[in-house]
């Protein structure tokens, strides 16, 4: 997938889906309530790590994407609420290029670096008995 690909579906992800009223944060909140239509477009592994990976930007990258792609506002309100220059139009073009330069630099850092997702603590203190055990 493209950088704008993954945003839209991220933001599709926040919204809820294509018109329901399931979003990402209420799939980890309510993970036991049934009965929602499942959208096959989606893509909620790719859309929880753009999530989790918008959260280490700096605060106006992630105001102006969260604007941008989630709310879908115009460029002069977002310049508004961020206190830009609405005019010339290319203060935004160059807000909106920055952010989206900046989320693909940590998307590209976050897929080189992949973390276990989980370790145990039984693990870590075999591997340390292990280690008193041989000194």
């Amino acid at each position: 997938m493209t950088l704008e690909e993954r945003l839209e579906n991220w933001a599709r992800a926040i919204r809820g889906g294509a018109g329901g009223g399931d979003s990402l944060t209420a799939n980890i909140y309510f993970q036991t309530v049934r009965g929602r239509a499942v959208n096959s477009t989606l893509d909620d592994e790719d859309a929880a790590l753009v999530e989790r990976t918008i959260r280490r930007l700096m605060p106006m990258d992630r105001k102006l994407l969260q604007m941008h792609y989630v709310w879908r506002a115009s460029p002069p309100f977002i310049c508004r609420k961020l206190g830009l220059r609405v005019r010339p139009t290319s203060i935004f073009d160059l807000a909106l290029a920055h952010a989206r330069r900046a989320i693909d630099e940590k998307l590209s850092e976050s897929s080189v670096v992949q973390r276990p997702a989980y370790v145990s603590m039984k693990e870590i203190i075999e591997k340390l008995k292990e280690g008193v055990a041989q000194s």
